[in-house]
This record gives C-alpha cells, sequence and structure tokens, in this order.
C-alpha cells in the first residue's frame, strides 16, 4: 500500500465541503503538492480543495478552472441553440448545468466534456447537425452510415471542438445496451423538468431519475473517481422531496438495488453524509454490498485501476440476479467496440463477423500480457 498521506488529506477537504461540522482539516505541512494536485484533478475534486484551504498552487488552479467553466458554458450554450434550431429536444448531463444546480458553483464542479442526450428516434438527425456545423467526429463507427451510427454499443458517439480542445458526447441511451439500467427511456423523457441557467431555460432530468442516473453511472465506473460520488452525494443534500417509494419501485423492478445501496454506502462511509430516514427505511444493505463498498474504497486508496479480471468480478457482484450478470458478461466479452472498428474494417452486411472478432481479440491482447509478450 503506498502512502496515502496526500489522498487522506484531498479526502478530508472533500468531507469538509459536504460536512463542516463534522470534519476539520489537518495541516498541509509536508504534503507532496505535485501528487496532491495529481490526485485532485484524476478525482475531479479541484474545486473542493479549492474551497477547503489556500495556496499559491490553488489560486493558479482556480483561475484557470474558470476560464475552463466559461469555455464549457458558451459551448453548450451554443449546442442548445443548433439543437433548438433543428426542433432536436435535448438535455445536457453533468457539466456546467449540474455543477450549478447541486452546488450553486459551476467551477465545483470539475468537467473538460459536455455530455448530450438526446431521444433514439432524433440520434440520426442531432448527429448530421453537429457534422453540419462542423464538429469532428473522434469515435469510428465500424461504418460511416446512418445505421452503423446507432450500432454503438455505448449508445453514444464523441465529437470535439478543437478551438477548446472539449469533447462531446453524443448520447441516446443513459447506459450502454448490455448494461442493466434502473431507468426506462421512454418514462424518462415523460419527466423532465425545466432550469432556469445562464438566462436560459433548459431541460434536465427529474431529480430521481438524476439520482438512479449518477449511482448507475457510478458503479458501472466502480466509483473510480471522488468527484462522481460527489455529485451522487450531493443530490442528497439538495433534494429534498425525492421520491423515494418511486425510486425504490424502479430498482427492485429492474433488480438493481444492490447497485443503489452500494452507492449510499461509500457516500455514507466516505463523505460522511447522512442518509434521508426514508431511503434507510427502504434500503436493503447486505454483507456483499459491504464487501463491495470495501474493495472499492481500497482501490481508491491505492490510487490504481483495477485489473481487468477485478474490475469485471466486481462489476457482475454489483447485480443481484443472474441474467443480469450474464448480460453484462455477454456484452463485455462479445459486444464489439471502437477497438474491433479500428482494427478490422467490415461492411454492414457482415458486421455480425465482429461478435466473433470481439473474443478472439480479447484472448489475444491478454493471453500476451500473461506471457509477458
Amino acid at each position: 500500500m503506498p502512502d496515502t498521506r496526500e489522498f487522506d488529506f484531498l479526502l478530508a477537504a472533500t468531507r469538509r465541503f459536504f460536512r463542516p461540522d463534522r470534519y476539520d482539516l489537518a495541516s498541509p505541512e509536508g504534503l507532496d503538492w505535485n501528487t496532491l494536485l495529481r490526485l485532485a484533478k484524476h478525482h475531479g475534486v479541484t474545486g473542493f480543495l479549492r474551497h477547503a484551504c489556500h495556496s499559491p498552487e490553488l489560486r493558479i488552479i482556480a483561475k484557470d478552472a474558470s476560464l475552463i467553466g466559461l469555455t464549457l458554458s458558451a459551448e453548450l450554450l451554443k449546442l442548445l441553440d443548433l439543437f433548438e434550431r433543428h426542433a432536436i429536444e435535448v438535455v445536457p448531463l453533468k457539466g456546467p448545468i449540474l455543477g450549478a444546480s447541486l452546488y450553486g458553483d459551476a467551477t465545483l464542479k470539475s468537467s473538460t466534456d459536455l455530455d448530450l442526450l438526446v431521444r433514439r428516434e432524433d440520434a440520426v438527425r442531432a448527429i448530421h447537425a453537429l457534422l453540419d456545423a462542423r464538429y469532428p467526429l473522434t469515435s469510428a463507427p465500424h461504418w460511416m452510415d446512418d445505421r452503423a451510427y446507432l450500432r454503438d454499443p455505448n449508445c453514444e458517439l464523441s465529437f470535439s471542438y478543437p478551438p477548446g480542445n472539449i469533447k462531446i458526447d453524443l448520447h441516446w441511451s443513459l447506459l450502454p445496451s448490455y448494461y442493466p439500467a434502473p431507468i426506462d427511456d421512454t418514462e424518462l423523457w415523460s419527466k423532465l423538468r425545466w432550469v432556469e441557467w445562464e438566462s436560459i431555460r433548459a431541460r434536465t432530468l427529474a431529480p430521481e431519475h438524476l439520482l438512479l442516473f449518477l449511482y448507475a453511472h457510478g458503479a458501472k465506473h466502480l466509483w473510480e473517481r471522488l468527484g462522481w460520488l460527489c455529485d451522487a452525494a450531493r443530490i442528497l443534500q439538495v433534494e429534498c422531496d425525492l421520491d423515494w417509494d418511486y425510486i425504490f419501485a424502479q430498482t427492485r423492478r429492474t433488480d438493481t438495488c444492490r447497485m443503489l445501496s452500494l452507492g449510499f454506502t461509500l457516500a455514507s462511509d466516505l463523505l460522511g453524509i447522512e442518509l434521508p430516514d426514508a431511503a434507510l427505511k427502504l434500503m436493503r444493505p447486505d454483507s456483499r454490498t459491504q464487501d463491495l463498498a470495501a474493495r472499492m474504497i481500497e482501490q481508491l486508496r491505492r490510487g490504481t485501476a483495477a485489473s481487468p479480471l477485478l474490475t469485471a468480478v466486481l462489476r457482475l457482484r454489483s447485480f443481484e440476479r443472474i441474467d443480469n450478470r450474464i448480460r453484462l458478461a455477454l456484452g463485455t466479452l462479445c459486444q464489439p467496440t471502437e477497438a474491433e472498428f479500428r482494427a478490422v474494417k467490415m461492411p454492414p452486411s457482415l458486421y455480425w463477423m465482429y461478435y466473433l472478432v470481439r473474443p478472439s481479440r480479447l484472448a489475444l491482447k491478454y493471453t500476451r500480457q500473461i506471457i509477458g509478450l
């Protein structure tokens, strides 16, 4: 286990934002500031570090963060206008609007890209709107064709905004097609709400759907970054009228209760968040959830990504039902990705062959790693 003093200080600074009445911040004397700032950037919590303590290094970072935030906000306004002119309904995910709504300050949330959600039936029009507006496509679809665009397993394509080095992810589903989701996409669109932001009105997810999305997204990525947990935890503090019966009915219907309980456990254990009484009454924590949380906290402290095998095991254990585990395993092992599209170019009529290329490429890749080639 490497020295975790810088991580512990960063965690304390983050906790102090959420519970200033409970957590004190130790002296930063003797810390390796290069390591501390690198960790803060990786975890997306530089804003909380700036909020908790002051140093010349942080003043420089604060200025840079403000410039990045202004650039992101300006670009998001342009994109919202672009889709409005094309009569395409769009929902910004994460980014400046989420930062402003959760924290009252968009600069507290570190973002370097923009995520936009459109309906599946509008996805092709949205893709062409971005291409016509000269946003370069950085994803590698298996074929430059309208049908091929929608075959992306993650249900998203990435574009760029070169002047600001901004990545723009266009989604037509909140989660990959093979990942068990606690939210029905059709219902999601019927419950959107409006928020005021930068003198305009924009659509956002309903609070209950935002909570389910943030916790599903975190579980999908094994809560590798504190910033994701901060967003998920913060919604428990700012949304006082959540419909907990609806939230837990959704997770029971989709058998994703453990995924939600895992996020709640981490929010409580790592950030000191007090869970609402209504949520505690409906939660069904078990020993596996506690074990998963301990494993993920250990990985956070280690500061290294889990091995591919451990990642697969932890993801599978975050689901209760065997069919959800099989679905995730088959999707991970067999569903073609950009790596296959870049390695082998096949026409649309032979797309089915990618399902053979994917497991073959993975077997070759990890065999080479095992034997040290």
